[in-house]
C-alpha cells in the first residue's frame, strides 16, 4: 500500500481479465513473508517491506480437484518513487497503485473483491475466507463464499 492506494495487477486469465492482488506460490525454504516480497517484485517490479497478515483464504475447485491456501499481507514499497511495471509474459497487462473504490465491481476478481469487502474500509484483519469455485459449462467461474 502506498498513499492510500493498493498495488494491484490486471491479470489475464482464461475466464476473463480482472484487477487482482499480486500473488503466487512459495518456494521451498521460504516463509510466506519472503514469498510475498518475491512475488510482488516479480509481478510488479516493486520491492516491498512485508507487514502484518491481513487474512487467509482457502479456495477449492472440484472441477480439477484443486485447493489453494493463501495468505495476504500488508506491504509497503521500499522506494516510494518506484513505478510498477506490467509483466506481459506472465499475462499481467497492467500493474499500478489503485484506489479499489475507483474500480467497478466487475473489474475486481471475485476472490479479491471478497477480501476488499471485509478489509478495505474497516481495515479489519485476522479473518479467513473459504471459497468454492465452480467451473460452468461455458468455462466461466462462479464463487460460493463460506465464513
Amino acid at each position: 500500500m502506498h498513499d492510500g492506494k493498493l498495488l494491484m495487477i490486471r491479470q489475464r486469465r482464461p475466464y476473463g481479465v480482472h484487477w487482482e492482488f499480486p500473488s503466487g506460490y512459495y518456494e521451498p525454504g521460504e516463509s510466506y513473508e519472503q514469498a510475498t516480497a518475491r512475488e510482488l517484485l516479480e509481478e510488479t517490479g516493486i520491492a516491498v517491506e512485508v507487514g502484518e497478515l491481513v487474512c487467509t483464504m482457502v479456495w477449492k475447485r472440484e472441477h480439477d480437484r484443486r485447493r489453494n491456501v493463501l495468505a495476504y499481507f500488508l506491504a509497503t514499497p521500499l522506494d516510494p518513487a518506484a513505478q510498477p511495471r506490467a509483466q506481459y509474459e506472465e499475462d499481467i497487462e497492467d500493474a499500478r497503485f489503485v484506489d479499489p473504490g475507483a474500480l467497478t465491481i466487475a473489474e475486481i476478481h471475485p476472490l479479491h473483491r471478497a477480501i476488499l469487502e471485509r478489509w478495505w474500509e474497516a481495515r479489519a484483519t485476522d479473518f479467513h475466507i473459504h471459497a468454492d469455485v465452480l467451473v460452468l459449462p461455458d468455462g466461466t467461474q462462479s464463487y460460493i463464499f463460506r465464513q
